[in-house]
């Protein structure tokens, strides 16, 4: 295959970021589904991006972009975040990275990963091939049904945000492995004198202008036995939720999260007492409370409009009343109307016939 080498770097750091620029197609297409982008940003900490032309001249890290990324799919419900013309439901990372949970090598953790990645797009996007001495995870997405395909510098950014993606996964569940086994990665873009600074993330020599996306791992490595990691906490299952929880173990930084957004992740990842959160943010609970008070919000506050979220997403979905306080583990379904109506001024089922009936006339 023709194309060119960059020298991989010694370790992953924190010098891998991403243009504020690529945020653009991703937030359009949040808002074109009704989301709050302005609203959205604030939430993450990340306000001052909120104006295009701020977002022009910015740059994130690779932590916060996927975790901007990570909301705008949740919100959506689609994994893709609308990024394909195929939509993934977002629980589907979840069932991925269960699948993937189960393996006990490298080499099952990358079959696994592109047989249950194939059977969800209902495509044979991902391959792996073997040899005498590598194992490589080859993503061909030529006839992938891109929803900016007229825009080949975001095409080739996707494709490489998802080899990122992928070696975040394959690394926090081989503790580390991954990146020990890594031995090349292979890109579409083609090379230039001032390459993206995404691709900084690399940890081995980044191939250009290649005919697929690859993952290349050494072999005998990919076979060993993986290691049980006890340093990041990744009880999350999702895929955004263990990439973020990585990057973040991985590549520590002075530019922390604002508090609301460290307790919004640990919230949405089912993590709902405020003693819990504090403990996993390495905080007392009166700490929590007063970083979060310095932020104009609480707690019950960031616990009640995470609730208020997944209700009406539920109600928008077809579920009933009742399944959807069963999905949100409420006591009765009176507990959940009641709290419902404290939030939205009307109750879930006036909500849901209301939603029902502009839907019809739109």
């Amino acid at each position: 295959m023709a194309g060119s080498f960059s020298e991989g770097r010694t370790r992953l750091d924190n010098r891998a970021r991403i243009s504020g620029q690529h945020l653009g197609p991703i937030l359009q297409e949040a808002s074109h589904a009704g989301i709050d982008v302005d609203d959205l940003l604030a939430g993450l900490g990340h306000s001052d991006i909120s104006d295009q032309k701020a977002r022009e001249t910015a740059t994130l890290l690779l932590v916060d972009f996927f975790r901007i990324e990570g909301e705008v799919a949740r919100r959506m419900d689609d994994l893709t975040a609308h990024l394909s013309e195929r939509k993934l439901t977002y629980e589907t990372g979840a069932f991925v990275t269960t699948q993937m949970n189960q393996s006990s090598t490298l080499n099952e953790a990358v079959q696994n990963l592109a047989q249950y990645f194939n059977m969800m797009h209902g495509e044979r996007y991902n391959t792996v091939r073997t040899t005498d001495r590598t194992i490589t995870l080859i993503i061909d997405d030529t006839e992938f049904p891109y929803t900016m395909k007229d825009d080949p510098d975001m095409v080739h950014f996707v494709g490489e945000c998802v080899l990122i993606k992928v070696q975040c996964l394959l690394d926090s569940f081989s503790a580390g492995l991954a990146d020990a086994a890594l031995r090349r990665v292979s890109i579409k873009r083609p090379q230039s004198e001032d390459g993206p600074g995404h691709l900084e993330f690399w940890s081995a020599p980044v191939a250009f202008g290649q005919n697929h996306y690859e993952l290349c791992f050494d072999r005998d490595l990919a076979h060993e036995r993986m290691p049980i990691s006890s340093s990041i906490d990744l009880s999350s299952e999702g895929v955004f939720s263990r990439v973020i929880a990585y990057l973040e173990h991985r590549t520590p930084t002075s530019q922390q999260p604002s508090f609301k957004a460290l307790t919004l992740d640990l919230i949405r990842n089912g993590m709902t007492q405020q003693d819990a959160v504090a403990h996993r943010l390495s905080i007392s609970v009166a700490t929590l409370r007063r970083r979060l008070e310095e932020e104009g919000t609480s707690f019950r506050e960031l616990t009640n409009d995470h609730f208020l979220e997944e209700a009406t997403s539920l109600l928008k979905k077809g579920y009933s009343v009742a399944q959807a306080s069963e999905a949100l583990n409420y006591s009765d379904v009176r507990a959940f109307n009641r709290a419902f109506k404290r939030w939205k001024g009307e109750t879930p089922a006036k909500y849901a016939q209301r939603f029902a009936l502009s839907s019809q006339r739109a």
